[in-house]
């Protein structure tokens, strides 16, 4: 299938501009550090800087396709101190002791920090479509798969597809039926 495509017409500063946001927005570890070691006090510290930094570029992006996703992910940072905000009251209201309490905010913090990111990474996604910036290292993490480019490429894994006798179905097609290799005992 397929139908009319939208061109962007953009300037090569405006290109750079979108290169240069990329590049910056690798520095802020928020965006990919393993959930594991993030501190609130560095996740606070991060999220601020970013808020600052989108800010101050929705004013210096030219064309509206640049200035909307980062104003979108500007949205994001606010969605995600609104969420850690809301976390924090809820942890309170339903916990009975500070243990119970501080691992409900992890629960709550982990998750709104799991939203940013996937937000935040469509917008990076779409500025490198657009303005053909291939992302990759620490900001590809974030970004979701290309359908396009996975469709057919990543079945799923057969193990989830057992019928019952041992025998696992492909999810690739019709037939395509195997015997997994035993088991070392």
């Amino acid at each position: 299938m397929s139908g009319p495509s939208l061109t962007w017409e953009f300037s090569d500063t405006e290109r750079a501009r979108a290169r240069d946001i990329l590049h910056r927005l690798e520095d802020f570890r928020v965006l990919h550090a393993p959930y594991e070691v993030e501190e609130d006090a560095a996740v606070f510290g991060s999220v601020g800087r970013l808020r600052t930094y989108l800010s101050e570029q929705v004013e210096l992006c030219e064309s509206a396709m640049l200035r909307d996703q980062v104003r979108a992910m500007r949205a994001a940072v606010r969605q995600f101190v609104t969420d850690i905000e809301a976390a924090k009251r809820l942890a309170h209201r339903i916990s009975h002791t500070e243990q119970i309490e501080g691992n409900t905010r992890l629960v709550f913090s982990t998750m709104a920090l799991g939203v940013l990111r996937g937000r935040v990474g469509v917008a990076i996604a779409e500025i490198g479509r657009v303005y053909n910036i291939p992302i990759d290292g620490d900001l590809a993490h974030v970004t979701p798969p290309d359908a396009e480019a996975a469709e057919g490429s990543a079945p799923l894994t057969p193990l989830y597809f057992d019928d019952g006798e041992g025998t696992h179905i492909d999810p690739r097609g019709p037939g395509d039926e195997f015997r997994p290799p035993p088991r070392p005992s």
